[in-house]
């Protein structure tokens, strides 16, 4: 059976569907709904508390009606059940206006806001299907019913074989792989979508682990570049002006010892926000440069990768930028020198992975912020020489064990301090009731030489969201603070004034800086010594703690102020964790505890990411027992551990790619 055999799907939507990876209907049993709409518990329009995601059965009251709101298409439905009135509004969707008549029974899922009114914005809807509704990743083209109807037919046609030894089902829990895969797609209850989601969690981070350990032995048994190290730290730390930190130099020997080795290095750096990860960094940079190879360093965004090129070309005069927001005639010239071995120490962004990109010596590769870059990202520009030494680096703390486990092709250094003259981070919960005031303290700072970001989530004004956008916020405090300059950055800028943005920021000339979470990632002004986020219940504890890290780099007291309008139970939770905290790892438990079953992985199911996207559900239990399952697999009979190796590689090839290079 093809594609092109389902009905409605003819060339064309094959063509769609293999946009989204899916080639075969094989593929398209494993093309997991990214979420459900859950319309089998409905809730009365009165019950619905502000804040609450419901599903909601209504009748509407009236036809649409069209108006704009700040420069925004908005489309409006009055509509009613037994318990009371709302309305439903989208922004910026139009095509809405069309879709509904006055009487027409709509089920909707949303977030209720009470603000004015019972309104719920952008609510995804069904016209006359109840139960829990599956959603997909999608391209125009292919809409929701079809992919619906695509993988009903293959199930109906066919008989999806056990995967797993019939011990492991029992062992492990599990309910067949055939009833995991008919109710994750099409769910009957509550209870059997979890079963089928842990089942298929547990199926797709087994085949990961087995994948990554089979990668791992196979590079162990290839031969890698021997670097040769002597004397290099001491000659490397006589131009660092201050002393490392034990854990900076426990690392670098850690470092030394795998490059000194002809097994290629693969290593990961844990590090809390501000403790020094880029000095060990430079060092593995270093031992590169002395021997002749090349070292490239992958940044994951452009601000942060011209930021490590402008440190680093202290050391390393000759080292080369490679971004894609550079001019033509820039990126022509770099990319020569790199494929001259002119260049030896290259820094760069994702542009780094196209194929136009060619190493002569490649023999060492960084990743900065790990968890922006997937095992298949890291591999493929690993392919890009002949099995490089790796190090990544992550400031995104995770519990140890589970770093073995989400980390299993890696070796793990962890920098547990911070250096010397860093003081902790002071942080504030400010009421509204205080905000102008803190302002005002600002400002005050501002004349003593200090910085101050200030964090909006969102750019524009957005109905729905109760709080300042970036845009309102600098508006308000160019008139509030009319003796202080404040400057805006955000991800819609250009690149070239993002530049101008932070280095008026970095020199002084503009002492507050308005900003979206693009500064969460390793900006580093040693004179920025606050951090105020604005609606910090918008934020999750992880993005919370690395913004604040942008803070306390000076020999300064710095502080982080969060402000809230009004916050759910799971925000107050993650608000008190960080006034609890300044650990990094301590706030990562906190992570994990809070979650449970939410998204360990922070993954979404595309083409680059290591698990699909139902992995969203993956617990720490069921990573545990994946693992183990992983480790079993290699004591299997032959042909079931061929059948499962196989399996596992071909779901990974690019892994398997690399380990053969």
């Amino acid at each position: 059976m093809e594609l092109i055999d389902l009905k409605g799907v003819g060339p064309k939507r094959a063509a769609l569907f293999s946009e989204l990876g899916i080639r075969t209907p094989e593929d398209l049993l494993t093309f997991y709904p990214r979420e459900y709409l859950d319309y089998s518990a409905i809730t009365p329009i009165a019950n619905a508390e502000d804040g609450e995601r419901v599903s909601i059965r209504v009748t509407a009251q009236a036809d649409p009606t069209v108006y704009y709101f700040k420069g925004k298409y908005m489309v409006s439905i009055r509509v009613a059940d037994a318990s009371g009135k709302a309305s439903l509004k989208w922004i910026n969707q139009p095509y809405r206006a069309n879709q509904f008549h006055a009487g027409d029974v709509i089920y909707a899922n949303a977030i209720a806001s009470k603000k004015h009114g019972t309104v719920f914005y952008n609510p995804q809807i069904s016209r006359a299907e109840a139960g829990i509704i599956p959603v997909y990743e999608s391209v125009k083209g292919l809409t929701q019913p079809l992919i619906r109807e695509s993988v009903k037919e293959i199930l109906q046609r066919c008989t999806v074989p056990e995967t797993l030894p019939e011990e492991w089902i029992e062992r492990y829990r599990l309910i067949p792989f055939d009833e995991a895969l008919r109710e994750v797609h099409f769910p009957s209850s509550a209870d059997l979508l979890n079963q089928a989601k842990r089942r298929i969690s547990f199926e797709e981070a087994f085949l990961y682990f087995t994948a990554i350990r089979a990668s791992k032995a196979d590079r162990n048994m290839k031969n890698g570049f021997a670097f040769r190290t002597d004397n290099l730290l001491e000659s490397f730390l006589s131009t660092v002006p201050f002393a490392p930190t034990d854990a900076q130099l426990r690392t670098m020997h850690e470092i030394e010892s795998d490059m000194r080795s002809d097994r290629s290095m693969n290593r990961l750096i844990q590090g809390d926000v501000g403790s020094g990860k880029t000095l060990v960094a430079e060092y593995a940079l270093f031992i590169a440069e002395q021997n002749g190879r090349q070292g490239v360093m992958l940044a994951p965004t452009e601000l942060l990768a011209e930021q490590h090129f402008r440190t680093m070309r202290r050391r390393f005069p000759d080292a080369c930028l490679y971004v894609g927001g550079m001019p033509a005639k820039e990126k022509k010239h770099a990319l020569e020198r790199i494929a001259s071995g002119e260049a030896k120490i290259v820094i760069g962004t994702h542009a780094l992975l196209s194929d136009t990109v060619r190493f002569r010596h490649l023999g060492l590769v960084v990743t900065d912020e790990q968890h922006r870059f997937g095992v298949m990202q890291r591999a493929k520009i690993e392919m890009k020489g002949m099995r490089p030494d790796v190090l990544v680096m992550s400031a995104t703390p995770i519990p140890r064990t589970l770093a073995l486990l989400l980390y299993a092709d890696l070796d793990l250094s962890i920098i547990d301090r911070l250096p010397p003259g860093r003081q902790p981070i002071k942080t504030h919960y400010v009421p509204q009731t205080k905000r102008n005031d803190l302002y005002r303290h600002l400002a005050e700072n501002a004349k003593n030489g200090e910085r101050a970001y200030v964090v909006c989530p969102l750019i524009e004004p957005t109905e729905g969201y109760e709080g300042l956008s970036l845009q309102e916020l600098h508006e308000e405090l160019k008139t509030r603070l009319q003796d202080t300059l404040i400057g805006i950055l955000h991800g819609q800028m250009s690149d070239a004034e993002k530049q101008h943005a932070m280095e008026a920021f970095r020199n002084g000339s503009v002492p507050i800086l308005i900003s979206t979470t693009v500064v969460e990632v390793g900006v580093d002004v040693p004179e920025a010594t606050s951090m105020v986020i604005e609606g910090a219940d918008h934020f999750g504890l992880a993005t919370l703690h690395q913004l604040r890290g942008r803070v306390g780099r000076g020999d300064r007291q710095s502080h982080c102020y969060l402000l809230a309008k009004k916050m759910t139970e799971h925000a107050k939770q993650r608000i008190e964790a960080m006034l609890e905290s300044t650990d990094g790892f301590a706030i990562a438990q906190m992570d994990l505890e809070m979650r449970g079953s939410g998204d360990l992985f922070g993954v979404r199911q595309s083409g680059d990411s290591e698990m699909n996207g139902i992995l969203s559900s993956c617990t720490v239990e069921i990573i545990e027992a994946a693992s183990s399952a992983a480790n079993d697999v290699f004591t299997l009979p032959t042909l079931q551990y061929n059948t499962l190796l196989e399996k596992a590689r071909e779901r990974y090839r690019t892994l398997n790619q690399v380990a053969h290079n």
